[in-house]
């Protein structure tokens, strides 16, 4: 099966199946404002509006099947099929055992997979067997029934390739494909995508010391020279 983002931008566009035409996912984000309590060392704790980001998922009968939110390029939480993940790391089976090398990374699901990226490449693949499960292509053509990188940077759509993944795992793979993305370009510094100028900048003042992106691509650089 293949898949085709029908907009640069991942966070705000459709997902067809290339076979049939026919769109399956609709993926769209909004901003919004909440009132929180911050801390400033001089002017001490007041309260203070805070932009946040809400990225939706609705499949093909319309009915909203994923829910992210995010605090800059990290999701703070986030609800698959109605049920709510605290923290990124549940999405990615607890993150006990990530693999970081210094051209590829390894990150487990709860979906029986692992995702491996590297700076070219993000691709799942099974736990025991290592076979392939989906792989995703950014800036791709496909000419025949074979995707290749498009000869002009930028230039292309973005598909996801799917092997032998069960359907009630689809829309957990492409929230976590999304996820894995961006930490992907902050680990491993590939230029900015187009979803930068929703979430913005990976900073190390995110409030999510205890999640998978803090602990990967914000202050931990140092970590991943020692692991």
């Amino acid at each position: 099966m293949l898949l085709m983002y029908t907009s640069p931008d991942l966070l705000s566009s459709s997902i067809t199946d290339v076979g049939s035409g026919v769109r399956l996912f609709s993926i769209h984000t909004e901003y919004f404002y909440t009132a929180e309590r911050v801390y400033h060392p001089v002017a001490g704790t007041h309260d203070t509006c805070v932009r946040r980001h809400r990225t939706f998922m609705t499949d093909i009968h319309q009915r909203q099947v994923a829910e992210i939110l995010w605090a800059g390029r990290v999701p703070l939480s986030m609800c698959i099929h109605g049920e709510t993940l605290e923290s990124v790391t549940t999405l990615f089976n607890g993150c006990d055992s990530i693999t970081v090398m210094p051209s590829e990374l390894r990150v487990p699901t709860r979906i029986g997979a692992v995702w491996v990226a590297t700076r070219r490449s993000l691709e799942l693949r099974c736990s025991t067997s290592g076979d392939l499960r989906s792989a995703f292509h950014l800036n791709s053509v496909q000419v025949g029934h074979r995707l290749h990188p498009a000869t002009i940077p930028g230039t292309g759509s973005h598909f996801l390739e799917i092997h032998e993944l069960h359907p009630a795992y689809m829309v957990e793979m492409i929230v976590s494909c999304l996820v894995m993305d961006i930490l992907r370009r902050n680990i491993f510094d590939i230029s900015p995508h187009d979803f930068d100028q929703h979430l913005g900048p990976c900073r190390q003042s995110d409030p999510t010391s205890r999640s998978l992106i803090a602990r990967l691509a914000g202050p931990s650089r140092a970590w991943r020279a020692t692991a």
